[in-house]
């Protein structure tokens, strides 16, 4: 395999990583928030809900958000979070189901919707600038997950749900 190839398959898998922990981290958010102190019944919930179940992640995002909101968590802020899990999922959406191609040498390789009919505006190309990106949106959003964790979870915060 050239080094273009190896190139674009190493990016390809870091988005998914990247993609794979932020995912992982909402689990932790979501399993933990529901089932604390965390216990063997904390796990058994993240795997039998959230995991086996196949909960797809724009699901997972919306819990975490209605969530945020029942805490009274300033929307801004979720909206923040939320937007920089979308970006990634995004991106690794495109990663797991485009088709690569190769159109022109000169351009390298590409990922487009695997559709009939295809336009250029559909193409993306995984650059090392791309998967920096990525990285960003996913440790900003990590980040603020596991602050909003701390502050739910912390004993002398005031309940201000209503039921």
């Amino acid at each position: 395999m050239d080094g273009e190839h190896q190139f674009f398959h190493k990016n390809c898998g870091e988005i998914l990583r990247m993609a794979l922990n932020i995912e992982s981290e909402l689990d932790f958010f979501i399993s933990n928030y529901f089932c604390s102190p965390q216990s063997y019944k904390t796990f058994l919930f993240k795997d039998l809900i959230l995991v086996e179940h196949h909960m797809v992640f724009g699901r997972k995002i919306e819990i975490f958000k209605e969530i945020c909101k029942k805490e009274n968590i300033g929307k801004e802020r979720i909206d923040k979070i939320v937007d920089a899990v979308k970006f990634v999922n995004r991106i690794r959406n495109r990663v797991a189901h485009d088709e690569a191609f190769v159109s022109d040498q000169k351009e390298g390789i590409k990922l487009q919707k695997r559709k009939s009919v295809k336009y250029k505006q559909d193409e993306i190309e995984i650059t090392y600038d791309l998967v920096k990106k990525v990285d960003e949106k996913r440790l900003s959003a990590i980040q603020e997950i596991v602050k909003l964790y701390m502050e739910l979870s912390d004993p002398s915060r005031e309940k201000n749900i209503e039921w």
